[in-house]
């Protein structure tokens, strides 16, 4: 059962005043934890990223080029696309876009610096409890995770990619839960500052971690752990291209013996359920009935809503069943071969519309039920996770570019993932004539291994932020393209504009123009 504190009853007013009270709660604590076991709830209940907390991710998967419109259908009375468009279309005003529909603006940046707050109140406590040091560390351990891990994700959202420009204004750092006379904290922190914090959260957490008995590192309870730090510490390294650091944390979480690479040869293509009907069955990664999951997080309606959204619903118009919005790209279907057993297990199909046509769609690896979207009795199920298979492809990429003798190591993980990924008969294990050939497929084995998990836009940030195209359908008749140009502004997105008036300190991102599209 989650426990709600008062404390922060004051979140919801996230309340960056004219003055700067940003962050802060204004209310008194009406309850004040004693020991370890209190603080563990109260991380539960205003740290974490639970299965029913959205607003974190819902319009991230709109950015990048594993997704593109799908075929021209009358929308419903009342829909107004620009929900989609606004951000689908990189535009500059995307959140003004987004509030002038019926469906409103979600505030990303807000919903991290709830949770931020929740890990900073409990992290404020600890001094103040009286209990064991190995629960007084394991609360402490969890806190830094999970704050080093937001952090992670606001500062690869809204600052500029640490390779590009490590001085780049970042975001705000609030390591506290009270109110500050100064107002420094209130200041975008530079993209390396943030990335420090970040390493120095991740480090204490791994530290604390590492005090605790081995049997308390991990466990299938959905709290942090230390292969979640491991992988964490892996991924920030990488972001940042120190390569020894980012293999070094990738092979600690590899050799882990509570985890192992699914072989999707045990995963059958189709079935039938108890009454006989067709089943089509998707590997399902967020969840710990897969043995390459370390850490389950987020919501799945918030990590696919945008992507689905109208499919398997009616058209009040038209009296036809509807089908989504977006499916899957050309380009990264044409990324697998036909006989890669991922295309078909980690990518929904359904079908299109009223026809028996079916869509490959943009999402995958969550539970969807039976209806192929939305979830049934979703209990205990999440929408993400962080799993085994990235720590390969940390490996791979790491030692890939650290190149020389390093190669062979690298071209070794990507071979062992992948014949986890074909039938025996049709696997051949890679083999690379040069460094440039080496990081380039493993770029593209990280895009299909990894799709609709929410790195392929951080991924493209950091690989030199790519032209991508977008078409848009305006109606039955033509259709918009819109582009990202290489290296274009709208990489980093937009501080939106509730905090920008709220905190007269904050300094918004440079913005491009309003993208005019091209209409055909």
């Amino acid at each position: 059962m989650r426990l709600k504190y008062s404390i922060f009853a004051a979140i919801a007013a996230l309340s960056l005043t004219a003055c700067g009270d940003f962050l802060e709660p204004d209310s008194e604590s009406e309850f004040v934890p004693e020991d370890a076991t209190s603080l563990n709830e109260l991380l539960l209940g205003e740290a974490y990223q639970r299965n029913d907390m959205d607003g974190f991710n819902i319009y991230l998967g709109l950015l990048d080029d594993d997704i593109e419109a799908a075929p021209y259908q009358t929308p419903n009375e009342g829909f107004d696309g620009n929900i989609y468009l606004a951000s689908y279309s990189w535009q500059p005003d995307m959140y003004k876009m987004m509030e002038e529909t019926n469906a409103g603006h979600i505030n990303i940046y807000e919903r991290y610096y709830e949770v931020i707050l929740g890990a900073n109140a409990v992290l404020d406590y600890i001094p103040n409890v009286s209990d064991s040091e190995e629960n007084i560390n394991n609360v402490k351990a969890q806190a830094y995770a999970l704050r080093g891990f937001y952090y992670f994700n606001l500062v690869n959202i809204y600052g500029q990619p640490y390779n590009a420009n490590p001085e780049a204004p970042g975001v705000p750092l609030k390591l506290n839960s009270g109110i500050e006379e100064s107002q420094d904290y209130l200041k975008r922190k530079s993209v390396s500052e943030v990335y420090n914090q970040i390493l120095s959260d991740l480090h204490t957490a791994e530290s604390a971690y590492l005090s605790l008995p081995e049997s308390e590192r991990w466990s299938d309870n959905y709290r942090t752990s230390l292969p979640m730090v491991q992988l964490m510490l892996s991924r920030t390294y990488l972001y940042m291209e120190n390569w020894a650091k980012a293999a070094e944390y990738a092979k600690l979480v590899m050799d882990n013996k509570q985890f192992k690479l699914v072989d999707l040869n045990n995963v059958p293509l189709n079935g039938t359920d108890e009454e006989g009907k067709p089943v089509r069955n998707y590997y399902v990664f967020p969840t710990y009935n897969s043995s390459e999951t370390i850490w389950p997080y987020g919501n799945v309606k918030d990590m696919f809503d945008w992507t689905h959204k109208e499919a398997n619903s009616q058209n009040s118009n038209t009296g036809s069943k509807m089908h989504a919005y977006f499916q899957a790209s050309e380009e990264l279907l044409g990324t697998y071969v036909d006989y890669d057993l991922r295309l078909n297990r980690y990518i929904v199909q359904a079908p299109m519309g009223s026809s028996s046509e079916l869509m490959r769609m943009a999402f995958g690896k969550v539970y969807v039920g039976t209806t192929y979207y939305l979830p049934q009795n979703a209990v205990g199920v999440f929408g993400r996770c962080l799993r085994l298979s990235e720590a390969y492809l940390n490996y791979a990429e790491a030692k890939a570019m650290l190149g020389g003798e390093n190669m062979g190591e690298a071209t070794d993980a990507l071979n062992a993932l992948r014949e986890k990924r074909f039938d025996p008969e049709d696997f051949e294990p890679e083999e690379f004539d040069s460094q440039e050939e080496l990081v380039q497929f493993i770029r593209d084995e990280r895009r299909r291994e990894l799709c609709f998990e929410g790195h392929r836009w951080f991924d493209l940030r950091r690989w030199g932020m790519p032209a991508i195209t977008h078409k848009w359908y305006d109606n039955s008749e033509s259709t918009s393209s819109y582009r990202l140009e290489e290296g274009d502004l709208l990489y980093t997105l937009p501080i939106p504009d509730e905090a920008m008036n709220m905190n007269s300190s904050l300094v918004q991102n440079e913005l491009p123009g309003k993208r005019v599209p091209t209409v055909e």
